[in-house]
């Protein structure tokens, strides 16, 4: 687990340049940057599980015990969501103090205990694993109170038996039950609301209300398919009492009809209901879609049919939601068009003159373009928007939203961003309806090809207005959006607003984001850097392997120096687990072979030095010898060769490869290589391939290229198979003159023919610095 804090608080990010063109003087003051914005108490809670992980000194009890009541007193006044992280560190310190219950009780009141698994009923966007076990942590502690056990005892095997007796008598169970049931465990949730069932028939028993707790058992069942305990828990809820009622026929008649079995969903609508009750419009929506999905017209039609004679002789004619189901099903079963759909709502109009609350609004309005909306039909829905506008019916927050979601749909930015305007300017309540499609248009406003920034900020700045934070997506896609405009500060303030309240999953896919952005070869070099920077600041937990990805991409960029800053950065984290590994150094080297950089070198080879964590072994000497051969230094590299040659690890066949090639580069290097070639034939090495061909690449810098012929003709006997073009391009290239490269072409294009003109055809010639022709191959460097 990560050891440090999951989001820098109070610390701020160094404002890279701002591309501009204009001069100085027309340049706007810098502008102050948003805080970071710490929910209260987690930032102690966070410090906390990092001196646990650490074995540091943990916070003072009484700052624990505040911060807890602060953080999740917070969450319950906004109604915000406690993420899996913060889950995670809380249930972390209630096992704390629950270990310490032998010298003290767990200092938290009920009260405490039972606000923060209030604040665990609302689900996360993440895992809810944590949220799970800090229930059940929470829930027992309230049972042990309950039954007088001593704290001492908590972990005795028996008192888990203890605890499950009378559980009806706790009021504390309903939030247990709904946190079983929505986090994965309502086959669980269902057993023990049964043994409560069971137990609430005795007459002691009052605090367990059964119809309370069935609905969220039930909506549980339904999202883990659990068909048969679904049966189960109704039949003993009905006959212990519990009424057949609205919500009971929503769910059974929903979970059948979305599985397409027809006689299921047909006897739990049928089924008769709660005196004085009728069905949900939802449950009657869900039905009619069924109907039409598997070709049961004539069904919906009955269903239709008894619900306008209902309407029109006056049983249901008082409930609005039934009206409006019936323009749904003339619509979708019908096929009405909108001049009939007109005439339905002034014959609607008409029957209910005298009952206000039952008249055809805005609402009836909406449920139609719900239809259109499933119907993907963005031309219907603007239609019944015009007839909303002729009946005279004012679009309400429901309308904007529905609006919104057509447009976005059929990709109409612009459009949608013009029903936020609407929607901004209602005085109205503003509640949590609106966020996920409000988060949705800011992700199509950032989609477009060429986005409207301002456009962005505006619903960005209302939603910051009301404390929202954005989902994890969105945040992405606004980063990323103004990241490509050089908005660097926007993408900082989106940074310092959101992330601290993000879990680490959450946090993560931020993460993955920029360093994507960093890995892109689309993007500018400058761009890329100012992305690693927010990327390093903002996540410190951005993991080894992504850093090294960086490193290598700003390599390959031809950036040196600001690969090996990311190397200096992993070498300075504060957590061990993100600082450079052997591997790192060696992947770091290989990029210096690539990319020559004479000061990097000497500062990663200081760093080697002075890490104590890294054991000089043979593949390191290799790396430090590619690293000083390619920034033309390959006399040091030779002293490592030596280093190699006396330790008890001995060369590898890559060191072999190395040293050729730094003899190579050597004046005079030719003499030392055949001795090396000469000792490896004594000591009848088995030669590979690349370092065959290291050894004829050094002959032929050295201008011995009757020895480098013969040797291309014994290349089968030494090596097992024919020499391949890329040895042909590596001797050729190291020809330190234009008369030997001809005499070496015409030599090649007589005695290897296929091999020479394949070499031609896929590697072109050009001319080097000395003006001479070479072929345009790579020489990878492995240590």
């Amino acid at each position: 687990m990560c050891s440090f804090r999951t989001y820098p608080v109070g610390c701020r990010v160094a404002r890279t340049a701002q591309r501009r063109s204009f001069f100085k003087l027309f340049e706007k003051p810098p502008r102050t940057l948003k805080d970071i914005e710490a929910e209260p108490g987690y930032e102690t809670l966070l410090t906390y599980r990092a001196a646990q992980n650490e074995n540091l000194r943990l916070p003072p009890i009484p700052d624990l015990i505040k911060a807890w009541r602060d953080f999740f007193g917070y969450k319950a006044k906004y109604n915000r969501v406690v993420n899996s992280t913060q889950a995670l560190c809380a249930q972390q310190v209630l096992d704390y103090f629950i270990q310490r219950s032998t010298v003290e009780d767990v200092p938290f009141s009920l009260d405490d205990i039972h606000l923060a698994m209030q604040c665990l009923e609302k689900p996360p966007r993440d895992d809810p694993q944590d949220h799970l076990e800090l229930s059940r942590a929470l829930f027992r502690e309230t049972r042990r109170r309950e039954l007088n056990i001593e704290p001492g005892r908590f972990h005795n095997v028996t008192l888990d038996f203890r605890l499950k007796d009378q559980l009806g008598e706790s009021k504390y169970l309903h939030s247990l039950l709904v946190a079983l049931s929505q986090y994965g465990r309502a086959v669980e949730a269902k057993d023990i609301f049964l043994q409560s069932l069971s137990n609430a028939k005795q007459p002691t028993i009052s605090e367990f209300n059964p119809r309370h707790s069935l609905l969220p058992i039930l909506y549980g069942l339904a999202k883990e398919g659990q068909e048969q305990a679904l049966r189960e828990v109704v039949k003993e809820a009905v006959k212990f009492g519990v009424p057949y009622d609205v919500g009971i026929q929503g769910v059974m008649t929903t979970f059948f009809a979305q599985r397409n079995n027809f006689e299921e969903t047909k006897f739990w609508w049928a089924r008769p209901i709660r005196k004085g009750s009728h069905p949900s419009p939802q449950t009657y929506y869900e039905v009619l879609q069924f109907a039409l999905r598997n070709n049961q017209r004539d069904w919906a039609m009955e269903i239709y049919e008894d619900l306008i004679a209902q309407l029109e002789t006056g049983s249901l004619g008082e409930y609005k939601g039934c009206w409006d189901v019936s323009f749904q099903f003339a619509f979708l079963l019908l096929g009405k068009g909108i001049d009939q759909i007109e005439h339905m709502f002034n014959v609607a109009l008409d029957h209910t003159k005298d009952k206000p609350k039952a008249r055809p609004n805005i609402g009836s309005i909406n449920a139609l373009l719900k239809c259109a909306i499933d119907q993907d039909d963005p031309y219907m829905a603007e239609r019944f928007i015009s007839l909303s506008k002729k009946m005279g019916f004012q679009p309400d927050m429901s309308t904007y939203l529905l609006q919104m979601e057509y447009r976005l749909r059929a990709k109409d930015h612009q459009g949608a961003y013009a029903t936020f305007q609407a929607l901004r300017d209602l005085e109205t309540t503003s509640n949590e309806r609106e966020l996920p499609i409000l988060n949705k248009l800011i992700r199509g406003l950032c989609s477009s090809s060429r986005p409207e920034y301002e456009n962005i900020l505006d619903v960005t700045s209302y939603l910051e207005q009301r404390h929202v934070t954005l989902e994890p997506e969105t945040v992405v896609s606004i980063c990323m959006a103004f990241m490509k405009n050089d908005e660097t500060y926007e993408v900082i303030d989106t940074l310092s607003l959101h992330t601290a309240h993000y879990s680490m999953a959450e946090r993560e896919m931020v993460r993955k984001s920029f360093v994507e952005f960093c890995l892109d070869k689309k993007n500018s070099t400058a761009r890329v850097w100012d992305a690693y920077v927010l990327l390093r600041q903002f996540f410190p937990e951005v993991e080894t392997e992504d850093r090294e990805s960086i490193m290598d991409a700003l390599f390959d960029r031809r950036r040196p120096d600001m690969a090996c800053h990311v190397f200096g950065h992993m070498r300075s984290h504060d957590s061990i687990q993100h600082r450079p590994t052997l591997n790192t150094y060696v992947r770091c080297l290989e990029g210096l072979g690539r990319c020559p950089d004479g000061e990097s070198l000497k500062m990663i080879h200081n760093m080697a030095k002075m890490d104590t964590t890294i054991q000089l072994n043979t593949q390191l000497y290799n790396a430090l010898m590619i690293g000083y051969i390619a920034c033309d230094i390959s006399h040091r590299a030779l002293d490592f060769w030596k280093e190699i040659t006396t330790s008890p690890e001995g060369p590898s066949y890559a060191t072999l490869e190395i040293v050729f090639r730094a003899y190579e580069a050597q004046p005079y290097g030719d003499v030392p290589a055949k001795d090396l070639w000469a000792k490896l034939n004594r000591m009848e090495v088995d030669i590979p391939e690349h370092v065959y061909a290291a050894y004829l690449t050094t002959l032929a810098a050295h201008n011995h290229l009757p020895d480098v012929k013969v040797l291309l003709d014994d290349y089968n006997n030494i090596i097992g198979k024919r020499p391949d073009f890329l040895t042909f391009a590596y001797v050729y290239n190291a020809l330190p003159s234009q008369e030997m490269k001809e005499d070496f072409e015409s030599w090649a294009e007589h005695e290897y023919t296929p091999l020479w003109r394949s070499l031609i055809k896929k590697h072109h010639r050009r001319k080097d610095e000395d003006g001479l022709l070479h072929f345009k191959v790579s020489r990878p460097w492995k240590a």
